[in-house]
């Protein structure tokens, strides 16, 4: 069912997911989802940003046609829920293009953050706060921000800003598990993942200190971003392309300087083979983003497959896990199957040898 409000939220849910968009849990954790509904879990899906219009009223028409009709994807999100068996809710504000003018441009829209949405995280922060007390969830998932999409990186902050006050109190061992879900299509793309955790201070089970060289990281994102309708859509001169390739370059060569660490996180793959059919259903229904984000829904498995063989590939080169490592992970790396991930806040955060603080 659809609550109207978080003051309508009258009951505890197992697990509540903070979606930016109306279809980002789908395309991110929905195999996960679908997972644990067959399980008997209950969910609740808010979805951040449905507003049909805000302050920013100037919009040139190829700028708001990104934000499609706001009508049409409210009732795709509808039918998704029905098919995920998740009950939903939706809060009402803008999305980027209409609160400022700085987020017209991709480059804006990627890259800049304007200083009236930090007053945004705030609100959004306090409001989610409000929906913990009601929904009273053992597990809280957030966006992780993959690709620097800036309503993505809104509900991130936001995200880190409610699980520090549940830290502060929580003396009863009622807090939820705090975890950050790992955007789609964007942590698709090869090496953005773990760019992105550097870029924001995290530190992981598993990090990899052999990079590779931000030339070859950015070959290798670009060869696969160019495989999105979106991307070539936006970038399609040549003049656009080469400054695309420059950009993913520049960002790969400087990620993670001066951030300061402020997370301590577990990755947590997720099998969803059983439900990938499932799960691509679900996607379908969202008819009005596919065809001008992915082109199809089949460009969409594909990436997934890649990725997942990826994330099988590397968690499989590990093969002797440390101490600290060992309390986290308990079981082998996966050796076959396709793949969701999410990453899980740590209560404690290791020593610089790897041993668990006290």
């Amino acid at each position: 069912m659809r609550y109207p409000s978080i003051a309508a939220v009258d009951r505890s849910f197992d697990d509540l997911y903070i979606s930016p968009h109306l279809d980002d849990v789908a395309f991110s954790c929905g195999g996960r989802l679908l997972c644990e509904r067959a399980q008997g879990r209950s969910a609740l899906v808010v979805t951040v940003f449905t507003a049909d219009a805000g302050p920013c009223r100037e919009i040139p028409p190829r700028v708001r046609a990104r934000v499609g009709d706001m009508t049409e994807r409210r009732q795709e999100d509808e039918r998704a829920m029905v098919q995920l068996g998740a009950d939903f809710l939706w809060l009402d504000h803008p999305e980027a293009i209409f609160r400022d003018r700085a987020y017209h441009t991709l480059l804006g829209a990627f890259s800049r953050f304007v200083p009236a949405d930090r007053e945004l995280v705030t609100r959004l922060a306090l409001q989610i706060v409000e929906l913990v007390e009601r929904a009273r969830p053992q597990r809280l998932y957030w966006p992780l921000g993959v690709g620097q999409h800036i309503d993505h990186r809104v509900v991130f902050e936001a995200g880190v800003r409610v699980a520090g006050h549940l830290a502060k109190s929580s003396a009863n061992a009622r807090a939820p598990e705090v975890c950050f879900y790992e955007d789609a299509p964007y942590a698709l793309i090869p090496h953005l993942v773990e760019h992105r955790l550097r870029d924001m201070g995290a530190r992981w089970i598993g990090e990899d200190a052999e990079r590779g060289s931000a030339w070859a990281r950015a070959r290798h994102a670009y060869a696969t971003m160019m495989t999105l309708a979106s991307v070539r859509a936006e970038v399609g001169h040549w003049a656009l392309r080469a400054a695309t390739y420059g950009f993913l370059v520049l960002r790969f060569a400087g990620e993670g300087r001066g951030a300061r660490a402020r997370l301590w996180l577990v990755p947590e793959p997720y099998e969803i083979s059983e439900v990938f059919s499932e799960k691509l259903r679900v996607i379908a229904t969202y008819r009005s983003q596919i065809a001008p984000v992915l082109g199809d829904v089949e460009s969409y498995a594909r990436l997934r497959r890649a990725y997942s063989q990826r994330l099988i590939e590397e968690t499989s080169a590990r093969c002797e896990l440390t101490r600290y490592e060992s309390r986290y992970l308990p079981n082998r790396p996966p050796t076959h199957g396709i793949f969701e991930r999410v990453w899980r806040m740590a209560r404690s955060a290791p020593e610089e040898k790897g041993e668990a603080s006290p």
